[in-house]
C-alpha cells in the first residue's frame, strides 16, 4: 500500500510507512523534520540554562529559529551515527541513511510541540526562560495548565519512541525487541563517551585552574 500522506501514516503504521520513504528517498524532508526536532529541543535547552538572564523572548524564539534546523541535523546525524554502528553488532541491514530516516521520522509528533511552547511564551512570557516556575508564583489555573501541558509532552515523546523503534526495526530488518536493545547499547555507549569527555575536560581545567593560580600565587 502506497501512503501519500507519510506525515499522518507514520503516527499509526511507522513500518509500512518507513520502508515506503527509504524506498523512494531516506532523505526526504530530513532539513525539515531537522528544524523540528531541533526547535524543540533548542527551547528545552534555553530553558534549562535560564537564557533570559541573557537575551530578550524575541531573541531567544529567533535563535532557536535560526539554529534550529542545523541543531537537529547535528543531533539527528551523530545519534544516528551510533545507531547504525551498534546495529552491525547485531546484524542490522539498514545504512546510515536509512537509520537517520527512521529516527528523524520518528520526530513528527514533536511538531504538536511547538504550538505548546508558543502558548507558554505568550502565556508566561520572558519568566519562561528565567528560574520557572521557582521563580514565578503560578495561579492554579496556571498549574493546572502547565500539568496538562507535561502530560501532552510525554504522550508525544511515548508516541514518538514507538515509531523510532518500529521504523528502526524495519530498515534494520530487525524484531522490535532487537531494535530496543541496538537504542539501548548505543544510549550505553554514548553515555560512556560523554561521562569520559566531561571527565577529561574537568580533569584539564581543572590542571590548568591549579597551574595559574601556582603562577600567579605571591610567594
Amino acid at each position: 500500500m502506497k501512503y501519500h500522506t507519510p506525515w499522518l501514516s507514520i503516527w499509526t503504521r511507522p513500518r509500512a510507512t518507513i520502508s515506503q520513504i527509504t524506498a523512494e528517498n531516506p532523505y526526504r524532508s530530513l532539513w525539515l523534520l531537522a528544524a523540528i526536532y531541533g526547535f524543540c529541543s533548542l527551547m528545552n535547552l534555553f530553558q534549562s540554562m535560564t537564557l533570559g538572564t541573557a537575551l530578550g523572548t524575541a531573541g531567544i524564539l529567533i535563535l532557536a529559529i535560526v539554529l534550529a534546523p542545523f541543531w537537529g541535523w547535528i543531533n539527528l546525524s551523530i545519534w544516528s551515527g551510533f545507531v547504525f554502528w551498534i546495529g552491525k553488532w547485531f546484524k542490522g541491514d539498514g545504512s546510515f541513511a536509512t537509520v537517520r530516516s527512521a529516527y528523524a521520522w520518528s520526530c513528527v509528533p514533536l511538531i504538536v510541540n511547538i504550538p505548546l511552547w508558543l502558548l507558554m511564551v505568550i502565556l508566561f512570557g520572558h519568566q519562561l526562560f528565567l528560574n520557572f516556575p521557582n521563580a514565578h508564583l503560578l495561579s492554579n489555573g496556571e498549574m493546572m495548565l502547565l500539568f496538562a501541558i507535561l502530560v501532552i509532552k510525554v504522550v508525544l515523546a511515548i508516541w514518538s519512541l514507538v515509531i523510532y523503534l518500529n521504523a528502526l526495526a524495519e530498515v534494520q530488518k530487525f524484531s522490535v525487541l532487537r531494535a530496543i536493545c541496538n537504542v539501548v547499547v548505543a544510549g550505553v555507549v554514548v553515555g560512556i563517551i560523554v561521562f569520559v569527555l566531561w571527565s577529561l575536560l574537568a580533569y584539564a581545567l581543572g590542571g590548568m585552574a591549579a597551574a595559574a593560580f601556582m603562577f600567579w600565587k605571591p610567594f
